[in-house]
């Protein structure tokens, strides 16, 4: 009987632990801090968009509350490989009481995703959830994270269209409102100004790095990519938005993160390359969605028509900041620098020559330093493909081995192409000059290449002539220009 007893006791106490656990994840009496973390995709994009998606729609639930940092826990285990204890007791460094690790694989074109529940007091498994399901878009993302974290808490579904997902029997909280917003006003901002604000940042971002890598950079002038990106363009948006719209701007910092995710290099870093084809393909419906589902919660916010103000109207043509308007397609240039030129020659001793036996000679005449002055037509097609003519005043010449300096005098017309990538631009195209003194009317044909930096309305950069014109009266030589050159300039 005594027996029976210690039973009964044994299995009433292990009843009420286990209702202590449940109770302890499903009614809190006051949100608990919360980490998620996510691996096992190829991509490391995947893994972090998906981690925020999860975790936005998680503390939306009220359930949990975010930690304080969790950028800095996530990239506490990028890239390595880590037991679920291992990211428990990780997490609870950070503030968390319980974390969401979530495994992914691949398999047949779609991934098998497995997530667990951990309390980081003791390491115990409270819930799990798995999902099966094709991850191809940030819409996929969205619809995968409603659903894992309905089973994971217990929340009824909702439609896919609203994100994130809400307790189906928790009553909205009343707030006091000083003033009513207008959803149509927030959402008409958003899309107007998102966008460009982003192209602005981005281009700003890839100059900054540009000039920072070139000989006229300073080192450690370029802030850190990922945190120069959120400020500048949430920067931008805030001073859009109306306000007391505050609270609309954290959809828009995990969209952007999802953005910032989507081109990380491999090792977790940002990659800026990406981030041009990101933005031009990127689709804000995901964002509008989710402020809309937000504002229908939400007693401070009206929906009424809204008339966008003219500075708000949505402008998608292309260019170097947001819109063809703030792109001159045609401009001038003013152009000015040093160059340094001399001949190369190529030649033939003939064996009854006094030098002897017949050979073939080739080498370089000494440079010498001379200028250049001009201006150029600028004609932009579009934002990256430009066509350069100009004209040009330059000396170009040589000085022999016994100190004679030979110089010429060009008037030179230059067809350059040039590719503009950011604030870097690509030169390349011919060139014919006619020279002018006393070699008149001697026309130097050739190929210049070079690169430069358009620095607010300045410009910097360097430039190589390739002359194809043989200059030389002797029998058996050829002599041809070769020079480079530095210019500086303006553009008008």
């Amino acid at each position: 009987m005594s027996n029976m007893k210690y039973a009964l006791a044994l299995i009433f106490a292990c009843f009420l632990m286990s209702t202590f656990a449940q109770e302890e994840l499903e009614n809190p009496a006051e949100p608990k801090k919360i980490a998620v973390y996510v691996f096992g995709a190829s991509e490391a994009g995947v893994n972090k968009s998906f981690g925020n998606k999860l975790l936005a729609t998680i503390t939306q639930s009220d359930k949990y509350a975010e930690i304080g940092d969790s950028e800095a826990f996530y990239e506490a285990f990028a890239g390595q490989k880590a037991s679920a204890a291992q990211i428990s007791q990780a997490a609870k460094q950070y503030g968390a009481d319980v974390v969401c690790v979530v495994s992914m694989t691949e398999a047949f074109g779609a991934y098998s995703i497995f997530a667990r529940l951990i309390k980081t007091a003791d390491s115990q498994v409270i819930r799990i959830a798995t999902l099966d399901r094709s991850l191809n878009s940030f819409a996929d993302l969205t619809v995968a994270s409603n659903e894992l974290v309905g089973q994971l808490l217990g929340l009824a579904p909702q439609p896919m269209s609203q994100s994130p997902l809400v307790p189906a029997a928790a009553p909205a909280a009343e707030k006091e409102c000083e003033n009513k917003l207008n959803i149509n006003e927030i959402i008409s901002k958003i899309k107007s100004g998102f966008l460009p604000r982003l192209k602005d940042c981005s281009g700003t971002l890839a100059k900054n790095m540009a000039l920072a890598m070139s000989p006229f950079g300073k080192k450690g002038a370029v802030p850190e990519p990922v945190s120069f990106m959120k400020e500048c363009t949430i920067d931008g948006i805030k001073q859009k938005l109306p306000d007391g719209a505050e609270e609309y701007v954290r959809p828009i910092e995990k969209f952007l993160q999802n953005i910032m995710n989507a081109a990380s290099a491999a090792g977790g870093s940002l990659d800026v390359k990406k981030l041009p084809g990101i933005i031009s393909g990127l689709n804000v419906n995901d964002l509008i969605n989710e402020l809309k589902t937000k504002a229908t919660n939400d007693e401070c916010v009206v929906d009424e028509p809204y008339e966008p103000d003219e500075e708000y109207e949505e402008d998608d043509d292309e260019g170097d900041s947001g819109g063809k308007k703030d792109r001159k397609i045609v401009s001038l240039g003013l152009r000015a620098g040093f160059n340094f030129s001399h001949m190369y020659a190529y030649g033939y001793r003939g064996s009854n020559s006094i030098y002897g036996n017949s050979t073939s000679v080739e080498g370089s005449y000494n440079s010498i330093l001379g200028f250049q002055a001009g201006l150029l037509i600028d004609i932009a097609p579009s934002s990256w493909f430009h066509f350069q003519p100009g004209v040009m005043y330059i000396q170009k010449g040589a000085e022999d081995n016994y100190g004679f300096t030979q110089t010429l005098h060009y008037i030179e017309f230059p067809l350059l192409l040039s590719f503009k990538i950011s604030a870097l631009r690509l030169n390349a195209g011919p060139y014919f000059g006619v020279s002018v003194g006393h070699l008149k009317y001697i026309v130097d044909k050739g190929i210049s290449t070079g690169f430069g930096f358009d620095i607010s309305v300045f410009y910097i950069g360097m430039f190589y002539d390739h002359g194809f014109t043989d200059f030389s009266r002797i029998n058996g030589f050829e002599f041809y220009n070769r020079t480079l050159g530095f210019n500086f300039g303006v553009n008008i």
